[in-house]
């Protein structure tokens, strides 16, 4: 085959899709209302759908960071059960006095909150001595053993309430020394007749029969049950740290990796004389909400998609009825089956572009203006965006194939004889 052969085929395949371009947009501008009716159309199912599954990643994003600021992120390292408080290794240590008498036996290593601050991703850590097996409160007012049930003694050191996310009032440092103090939770004091107040000269709460002097009061539900003592002042009335906890706050989404690792850090030799409060992964929580609202989302979309196929293809069925004389013409005139139902399916492509191309445009526009009124973080998925336009073609397509096979199927001179 000569180049003058090649090139001539080339020049008449240009000057075909020019011609069937052309005739497109003439019967696009001359049925200007129609043509307007199914891009909307398109628009409407295109926008809805890409809209719908945009509000839905926003909505995941905005429910998977609730999540995670929600997410649990303290550990409780207590002692493992069974585990005895005899002397050993760094993991117990005790104090003896003159006659060699254990005086207070102390179970968690010196450096414990060290130890556990070098993990990168703990916020804080504290201490907490639970003193209410051994030891009750009581005031010179009457009150109720119901009350008395109600109200937990402990011993903390000020990072305690860091870690357990409690407003440290300005005297909170008291708690790191060995003072006769004693803070108590809003609801104790109320319980123990007591005054919230900004001067706490004069009051004093009896624990064990020693008084301890008010030295401030705790705000929040996290302690507003407690007597909170001065870890060292606890540890004495304990008679060591055999009751005693480990708080640790993790940065947001590090609980369960800290968790792994905690008492390992802690008690490198005998980690299994400790026990972690175990934290629940939420990732799968996460991944799951997140594909149930896109799977949602799809349905919904998918639904008015195929609603968009029936109209058009409704709308083109009745064209290519309107239309059966112009077809007839073309047939007669030389324009092959492939060639009718070209213009067709052109027709509903080029539709289903342009209405696809407005429904991205509205889509971004709903996705925006949700997140605004919503509080949310608007984030508009480029590749969703860009598919709009490809979508509506897809869409103007599957619609023309039966109402372009319905052209091409009509006989020239029954066509050129239908009124």
């Amino acid at each position: 085959m000569s180049k003058y052969n090649i090139g001539h085929k080339i020049r008449q395949r240009r000057a075909a899709i020019a011609d069937l371009l052309a005739d497109v947009a003439i019967e696009l501008r001359a049925r200007m209302a129609r043509t307007i009716l199914m891009m909307a159309a398109v628009a409407l199912s295109t926008g809805a759908l890409l809209a719908s599954v945009g509000i839905s990643q926003n909505a995941a994003h905005q429910v998977d960071a609730d999540i995670a600021a929600s997410t649990i992120d303290q550990i409780l390292l207590t002692k493992a059960d069974g585990t005895g408080d005899g002397p050993g290794g760094d993991a117990d240590r005790a104090s003896r006095g003159p006659d060699g008498q254990k005086v207070e036996t102390y179970f968690y290593p010196a450096d414990a909150k060290e130890r556990l601050l070098k993990i990168d991703t703990v916020a804080a850590v504290g201490r907490r001595s639970n003193l209410l097996d051994a030891i009750h409160p009581t005031i010179t007012h009457p009150i109720t053993h119901d009350e008395i049930n109600t109200i937990s003694i402990i011993g903390a050191e000020a990072s305690y309430l860091d870690a357990a996310n409690v407003d440290k009032p300005t005297q909170a440092w008291m708690l790191d020394q060995a003072y006769d103090v004693v803070f108590l939770g809003e609801s104790a004091a109320e319980k123990l007749d007591i005054p919230v107040t900004s001067d706490t000269r004069g009051l004093k709460v009896l624990v064990d029969g020693l008084a301890y002097s008010v030295a401030g009061f705790l705000p929040g539900e996290t302690l507003e049950n407690h007597i909170v003592l001065p870890l060292k002042t606890a540890f004495h009335l304990a008679g060591g740290d055999k009751q005693t906890d480990i708080l640790i706050r993790t940065k947001i989404g590090a609980g369960s990796q800290v968790s792994n690792v905690a008492r390992l850090a802690l008690m490198p030799n005998q980690p299994e004389k400790l026990s972690v409060s175990q934290v629940v992964s939420v990732e799968s929580i996460r991944e799951n909400v997140s594909g149930q609202l896109a799977q949602q989302a799809a349905w919904v979309g998918a639904f008015l998609i195929v609603l968009t196929v029936l109209l058009i293809a409704n709308s083109m069925i009745v064209s290519v009825t309107a239309r059966t004389t112009e077809i007839g013409v073309r047939r007669a005139l030389g324009s092959s089956r492939g060639r009718v139902a070209a213009v067709f399916w052109v027709e509903g492509a080029v539709t289903g572009a342009l209405g696809g191309l407005v429904g991205s445009a509205v889509a971004s526009v709903i996705i925006v203006g949700v997140s605004a009124v919503s509080g949310w973080t608007a984030l508009l998925n480029i590749g969703w965006i860009m598919l709009g336009p490809v979508l509506g073609a897809a869409v103007g397509v599957v619609a023309s194939a039966y109402p372009a096979a319905r052209a091409s199927m009509i006989h020239p001179a029954i066509a050129v004889r239908s009124n």
